[in-house]
């Protein structure tokens, strides 16, 4: 293991020693680029410090630019190949600007990639995956060295796909059949299982899911899997989901915007029923919203006779009334592990369908109460 010097009577703070020393045996030579760092928990037995000192550390140098981290794989030493030339680009592809959701992963990997010089060209798809792929296409001729790219939905006919397509590309929130690329997304399996087990610690065991028809969409799937997977582990019977109508893929946004009370009236005659659930588990926030709505109209209460789930934890789950519990994700932390994904494919590295998984987080808010 690399030797690292430090003093307990100085008065410099340890994680300042610590980053010291880094820059010292990087600029000595000691450390080249691209090599690979001890793990944080062999440092804490080795130098006694705590894994807090060591992450502040690490942090620090990450920020100057000195390291890079690759989740699953290690922190390694950033090199020149690790800093874009003048004028270098990457593209950053999303269906769309709304929502705070899309707004954090693109702050995230733009924080990342700009510290490193690249330049960042951001377009949005419309959800159309003849406008993906066309941007994707004028990556060549545009001079772009990668890109991040938030599937439009739909699998056939995808340039992504094409053996002649050799731009290096990590996706974001969900992967794509057929392609080798690696994806960072949300774990929403386990978001899902923490909504679930929220709902079942509070008695509830007659939940619904609530979603548009698009469940084949991977984090549709992964977070539906939970659904069924903790309420037949608790003892309960999943229902079939109640989806709302419309095929055409759209934002969650607009699906709450647009709708009509009719949209959500097989909702609401799910809940006049005798055999009505006493949860609901809404595939995100603005279903969630809807969700809402529906108890409304059903003439119910949210939460004393109805709880509601949403997932994503964005701006507007805290402002309704009551406001949503809901599952947060990271879409910060997202888009940072994307672009240093994307770097290390820019630096050689061989691309491969590696979903990296970002933790989520349960927020309780007023939505749900104990099962009546």
């Amino acid at each position: 293991m690399i030797e690292f010097k430090l003093s307990r009577d100085s008065s410099l703070p340890l994680h300042m020693q610590l980053l010291d020393e880094l820059r010292h045996k990087i600029k000595s030579g000691v450390l080249s680029a691209h090599d690979r760092l001890p793990g944080e928990w062999e440092m804490v037995e080795v130098l006694g410090i705590s894994r807090a000192t060591i992450q502040r550390a690490w942090q620090a140098a990450q920020d100057e630019g000195l390291l890079y981290r690759v989740v699953g794989k290690g922190t390694f030493v950033a090199g020149p190949s690790s800093t874009a030339a003048t004028g270098d680009s990457v593209g950053f592809f999303i269906p769309e600007y709304r929502g705070t959701f899309s707004v954090e992963m693109l702050s995230g990997a733009e924080r990342v990639l700009r510290k490193f010089g690249y330049r960042v060209h951001v377009a949005s798809t419309d959800r159309e995956l003849s406008e993906e792929n066309r941007l994707l296409l004028s990556l060549d001729t545009d001079g772009s060295r990668g890109c991040i790219l938030v599937p439009a939905r739909g699998d056939s006919g995808r340039v992504l796909t094409s053996p002649q397509f050799r731009v290096p590309t990590v996706l974001l929130d969900r992967p794509v059949p057929g392609a080798e690329l690696p994806c960072v997304t949300s774990s929403n399996y386990e978001g899902g299982r923490q909504a679930m087990a929220h709902l079942i610690s509070l008695g509830h065991r007659r939940i619904v899911f609530f979603a548009r028809p698009h469940l084949d969409l991977w984090p549709v799937a992964e977070r539906y899997r939970a659904y069924r997977d903790a309420l037949i582990e608790a003892g309960g019977n999943p229902l079939p989901p109640v989806l709302m109508d419309g095929n055409k893929e759209m934002s969650w946004f607009e699906a709450y915007i647009q709708h009509d009370d009719a949209a959500v009236q097989p909702l609401v005659d799910l809940l006049r029923s005798p055999q009505r659930p006493t949860a609901i588990f809404a595939v995100n926030d603005w279903i969630a919203l809807l969700a809402q709505q529906a108890i409304a109209l059903a003439g119910l209460n949210n939460p004393a006779d109805v709880s509601v789930v949403g997932f994503d934890d964005l701006d507007i789950a805290q402002y309704q009334n009551p406001p949503l519990t809901t599952v947060a994700q990271n879409g910060a932390s997202m888009g940072a592990e994307a672009a240093r994904r994307l770097m290390t494919l820019m630096e050689g590295e061989r691309s491969e369908a590696i979903i990296t998984l970002i933790p989520t987080r349960l927020v309780v808010r007023g939505s749900t109460a104990p099962a009546p």
